[in-house]
C-alpha cells in the first residue's frame, strides 16, 4: 500500500503561503505497519488543483537532462 499522510480533523488549520486559504493542516507520514516516519505540511486546496501527470508509456523515450543552448 505505501505510505500514507493523516490530517487529523482535530487540528487546527493555518493560511497558505501559496493559495491564501486557511488550508494548510500539519499531516502525519504514516508507513503501512503505522509507525509515524515524520509530520509534513499539506494545502488541501492546492493538493486538489494540482495536475497529476500521467506516467509515460512503457517503451517511451524519456525526455533529455539538458537543453542545447540556441
Amino acid at each position: 500500500m505505501g505510505t500514507q499522510l493523516r490530517i487529523s480533523r482535530e487540528d487546527g488549520s493555518l493560511p497558505c503561503e501559496v493559495c491564501g486559504f486557511p488550508t494548510m493542516h500539519v499531516a502525519k507520514v504514516v508507513a503501512d505497519d503505522g509507525t509515524v516516519l515524520g509530520r509534513t505540511l499539506v494545502c488541501t486546496t492546492c493538493q486538489r488543483s494540482k495536475h497529476h501527470p500521467e506516467p509515460p508509456a512503457a517503451g517511451a523515450e524519456a525526455p533529455p537532462d539538458e537543453v542545447a543552448a540556441g
